[in-house]
């Protein structure tokens, strides 16, 4: 009995040794890479529409926008334009696609400041229906 436990001991230990470590590829790389450029050509191309969306439909007082959501959408398009291509290498370098090194910290965010106007090239605010 005890050299069976120390054989399956030994047995288990090499198998884990020698292959319990093994790289395995879980996606192909193609779909993956073709994957990736879509996601990121959908949020770019988002975050270009929006820009153009707030920079003539959302105004500014102090430096602040006025509408909570040109806020939210000026964080968006800033995040997007930030990280968009950080993201996109580092999902590369991480499914073994691209060689490269990891950065630590990913770039700092602007404020959703940085897109307002000032204030003497705000457009005007839109009109209701009842054209008021």
């Amino acid at each position: 009995m005890k050299h069976l436990i120390l054989w399956l001991s030994a047995t288990l230990l090499a198998a884990v040794a020698f292959g319990g470590c093994t790289k395995y590829v879980v996606r192909d790389p193609v779909v993956y890479q073709t994957e990736l450029n879509q996601y990121d050509a959908w949020a770019t191309k988002q975050a270009e529409l929006l820009r153009g969306f707030v920079t003539d439909h959302c105004v500014c007082t102090d430096g602040k926008f006025t509408d909570k959501r040109c806020g939210k959408a000026a964080d968006f398009i800033l995040t997007v334009e930030t990280r968009a291509a950080p993201n996109k290498e580092r999902m590369l370098i991480l499914a073994g696609i691209k060689e490269g090194e990891l950065e630590e910290t990913p770039p700092a965010i602007p404020l959703n400041s940085t897109l307002c106007l000032p204030t003497s090239e705000t457009p005007e605010a839109p009109k209701t229906e009842g054209g008021e």
